[in-house]
Protein backbone atom coordinates (compact mmCIF):
# COMPACT_ATOMS: atom_id res chain seq x y z
CA UNK A 1 0.00 0.00 0.00
CA UNK A 2 1.19 3.41 -0.90
CA UNK A 3 1.47 6.08 1.74
CA UNK A 4 1.53 8.75 -0.92
CA UNK A 5 -0.69 11.69 -0.07
CA UNK A 6 -3.30 12.43 -2.74
CA UNK A 7 -4.23 15.99 -3.53
CA UNK A 8 -7.33 17.35 -5.12
CA UNK A 9 -6.79 19.33 -8.32
CA UNK A 10 -9.14 22.05 -7.06
CA UNK A 11 -9.50 23.52 -3.62
CA UNK A 12 -13.22 23.06 -3.57
CA UNK A 13 -14.64 21.38 -6.67
CA UNK A 14 -18.20 21.87 -5.49
CA UNK A 15 -17.66 25.63 -5.30
CA UNK A 16 -16.32 25.63 -8.86
CA UNK A 17 -19.25 23.55 -10.08
CA UNK A 18 -21.73 25.84 -8.33
CA UNK A 19 -20.07 28.96 -9.70
CA UNK A 20 -20.08 27.58 -13.26
CA UNK A 21 -23.70 26.46 -12.92
CA UNK A 22 -24.65 29.96 -11.74
CA UNK A 23 -22.83 31.52 -14.70
CA UNK A 24 -24.53 29.11 -17.12
CA UNK A 25 -27.95 29.99 -15.74
CA UNK A 26 -27.07 33.67 -15.95
CA UNK A 27 -25.93 33.32 -19.58
CA UNK A 28 -29.10 31.39 -20.49
CA UNK A 29 -31.27 34.14 -19.00
CA UNK A 30 -29.39 36.81 -20.92
CA UNK A 31 -29.74 34.92 -24.19
CA UNK A 32 -33.44 34.24 -23.55
CA UNK A 33 -34.05 37.92 -22.83
CA UNK A 34 -32.25 38.90 -26.04
CA UNK A 35 -34.27 36.43 -28.07
CA UNK A 36 -37.52 37.63 -26.52
CA UNK A 37 -36.71 41.26 -27.31
CA UNK A 38 -35.73 40.32 -30.87
CA UNK A 39 -38.99 38.46 -31.44
CA UNK A 40 -40.97 41.40 -30.06
CA UNK A 41 -39.26 43.77 -32.51
CA UNK A 42 -39.80 41.42 -35.44
CA UNK A 43 -43.44 40.92 -34.49
CA UNK A 44 -43.87 44.70 -34.35
CA UNK A 45 -42.52 44.93 -37.90
CA UNK A 46 -44.92 42.21 -39.01
CA UNK A 47 -47.86 44.05 -37.39
CA UNK A 48 -46.83 47.27 -39.11
CA UNK A 49 -46.80 45.45 -42.45
CA UNK A 50 -50.32 44.19 -41.85
CA UNK A 51 -51.58 47.58 -40.71
CA UNK A 52 -50.14 49.42 -43.71
CA UNK A 53 -51.66 47.00 -46.21
CA UNK A 54 -55.17 46.83 -44.67
CA UNK A 55 -56.37 49.87 -46.66
CA UNK A 56 -55.78 47.92 -49.89
CA UNK A 57 -58.97 45.97 -49.23
CA UNK A 58 -61.06 49.15 -49.43
CA UNK A 59 -59.38 50.52 -52.56
CA UNK A 60 -61.68 50.66 -55.55
CA UNK A 61 -59.56 52.37 -58.19
CA UNK A 62 -56.07 51.50 -59.48
CA UNK A 63 -54.91 54.98 -58.49
CA UNK A 64 -55.98 54.32 -54.92
CA UNK A 65 -54.10 51.00 -54.90
CA UNK A 66 -50.96 52.70 -56.20
CA UNK A 67 -51.20 55.49 -53.61
CA UNK A 68 -51.77 53.00 -50.80
CA UNK A 69 -48.85 50.87 -51.96
CA UNK A 70 -46.53 53.88 -52.15
CA UNK A 71 -47.55 54.96 -48.65
CA UNK A 72 -47.15 51.40 -47.37
CA UNK A 73 -43.64 51.09 -48.82
CA UNK A 74 -42.60 54.40 -47.29
CA UNK A 75 -44.02 53.48 -43.88
CA UNK A 76 -42.57 49.97 -43.95
CA UNK A 77 -39.13 51.11 -45.05
CA UNK A 78 -39.02 53.59 -42.15
CA UNK A 79 -40.20 50.90 -39.73
CA UNK A 80 -37.63 48.47 -41.12
CA UNK A 81 -34.80 50.94 -40.59
CA UNK A 82 -35.96 51.64 -37.03
CA UNK A 83 -36.39 47.93 -36.26
CA UNK A 84 -32.96 47.11 -37.68
CA UNK A 85 -31.41 49.74 -35.41
CA UNK A 86 -33.19 48.27 -32.41
CA UNK A 87 -32.09 44.73 -33.34
CA UNK A 88 -28.46 45.87 -33.59
CA UNK A 89 -28.78 47.51 -30.18
CA UNK A 90 -30.28 44.34 -28.67
CA UNK A 91 -27.43 42.30 -30.14
CA UNK A 92 -24.82 44.73 -28.79
CA UNK A 93 -26.36 44.76 -25.30
CA UNK A 94 -26.72 40.98 -25.20
CA UNK A 95 -23.11 40.52 -26.33
CA UNK A 96 -21.88 42.94 -23.68
CA UNK A 97 -23.81 41.13 -20.96
CA UNK A 98 -22.47 37.76 -22.12
CA UNK A 99 -18.94 39.17 -22.09
CA UNK A 100 -19.47 40.07 -18.43
CA UNK A 101 -20.53 36.46 -17.74
CA UNK A 102 -17.32 35.18 -19.33
CA UNK A 103 -15.20 37.58 -17.27
CA UNK A 104 -16.99 36.55 -14.07
CA UNK A 105 -16.57 32.87 -15.00
CA UNK A 106 -12.83 33.27 -15.48
CA UNK A 107 -12.60 35.04 -12.11
CA UNK A 108 -14.53 32.20 -10.45
CA UNK A 109 -12.21 29.57 -11.95
CA UNK A 110 -9.10 31.53 -10.96
CA UNK A 111 -10.35 31.87 -7.39
CA UNK A 112 -11.01 28.14 -7.15
CA UNK A 113 -7.82 26.79 -8.74
CA UNK A 114 -4.88 26.07 -6.47
CA UNK A 115 -2.26 28.79 -6.41
CA UNK A 116 1.28 28.09 -7.59
CA UNK A 117 3.86 27.98 -4.85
Amino acid sequence: MSTKKTTQPFKQPIDLYTAMLDQTIRANRIVAKGIERTIEEQFGLFEAAIDTTRPLVAAKQPEEVLAIQMDAWKTLSEKLVATTGKLVEIQRETGSELKDVVVDSVKAVNETLPKAA
